[in-house]
């Protein structure tokens, strides 16, 4: 499982669609669609059901979609951390060992 997939999957899912995650996300719809093939393959489950209005999570979908949500959280939580703790060594060089 690559972080891109756990991306593509929570904006196609909170998007409604995949083209609309694609425009959003800046990302071709072919790329997000093979990211979420991707993620299907690796999970060995379907987790979107496809209609011509768009997309919804299956049962499988919505588990993976709510560690979707924790694993970007932890992902941003650790940028921020990260961040913080730069701006302190930047401060204070000496600290850096």
């Amino acid at each position: 499982m690559k972080m891109a997939q756990i991306e593509a999957f929570y904006a196609v899912i909170n998007a409604g669609s995949i083209s609309q995650a694609a425009r959003l996300s800046h990302i071709s719809q072919p790329a997000v669609s093979m990211q979420i093939r991707e993620l299907e393959e690796y999970c060995q489950l379907p987790l979107l059901i496809r209609t011509n209005k768009g997309v919804t999570p299956t049962a499988a979908g919505l588990v993976v979609y709510q560690y979707c949500q924790k694993i970007i959280s932890l992902k941003k939580d650790l940028a921020n951390e990260l961040a913080n703790l730069k701006k302190q060594l930047d401060k204070f060089p000496e600290l850096i060992t």
